[in-house]
């Protein structure tokens, strides 16, 4: 038994090693929860650019509200744009969009995936790293391609932003069309994107770390009480 763990634990760590020397490296990216308005601008670059092919089917409306102070009239007029048997979607349900299982899939060849827990299954590195590993290749069929997940099924929806990148000879990444957005400012717009998918993955870290604080001082309280109930008892034992 030891034998097979042993050998499970060689193995788990060469296919590490052979993921990062194939090009897998991932960048860092700087997840702040806390920040509620790097939230609501990811909230906004999710809804106008990705929302359209991925749901958040495992995510509410309505806990915008309170976790990401964004209001409910700001809610119904500018991120419920789907309808349900003719009616406006209501605060309460969850996100998901209109489009057409086949007609996509004929498209893409794939249903788009929903994006609520990706940033737990895939990691926000891994989010981060795709996003910025775009490039253009007139092969593919949406006529660009990603370093980190070659030959991937989606078109690059932000190049706008970006602009499109080429690969050069070194297999590294160059600016061929410039984007609205200077390479800097890019990067900060993912990283919003990919702090509110990594909220979206988890809501109940906000409330986490919000008792968590509490908590913790209860416990330094706690132990300051323990420590004079210590000093009271030796004192009667001396």
């Amino acid at each position: 038994m030891i034998k097979k763990y042993a050998v499970f634990t060689v193995l788990l760590l060469f296919s590490h090693l052979s993921y990062g020397a194939s090009g897998g490296d991932l960048k860092p990216v700087a997840i702040d929860l806390g920040n509620k308005a790097s939230l609501q601008r990811g909230a906004q670059i999710y809804f106008n650019n990705c929302s359209g092919c991925h749901t958040l089917q495992y995510h509410r409306y309505s806990k915008f509200v309170n976790d990401l102070g964004i209001s409910e009239d700001m809610i119904k007029s500018n991120l419920i744009l789907t309808t349900n048997k003719g009616e406006k979607t209501k605060l309460g349900s969850t996100i998901i969009n209109s489009i057409n299982h086949d007609s996509i899939k004929e498209v893409f060849g794939v249903v788009p995936p929903d994006l609520t827990l990706t940033a737990r299954s895939r990691g926000s590195e891994w989010i981060y790293t795709f996003l910025t590993s775009f490039y253009e290749d007139e092969t593919r069929p949406m006529g660009v391609n990603n370093i980190l997940y070659p030959n991937v099924n989606m078109p690059h929806v932000l190049w706008y932003k970006e602009g499109l990148k080429k690969l050069d000879e070194n297999n590294q990444l160059i600016l061929k069309v410039k984007g609205q957005l200077n390479q800097k400012e890019y990067e900060q717009e993912i990283t919003d994107l990919v702090n509110f998918l990594t909220y979206v993955a988890e809501p109940a870290q906000l409330e986490r770390y919000s008792i968590g604080f509490w908590v913790m001082l209860f416990l330094v309280f706690f132990a300051f009480i323990t420590y004079l109930l210590k000093i009271e008892y030796w004192r009667d034992i001396k």
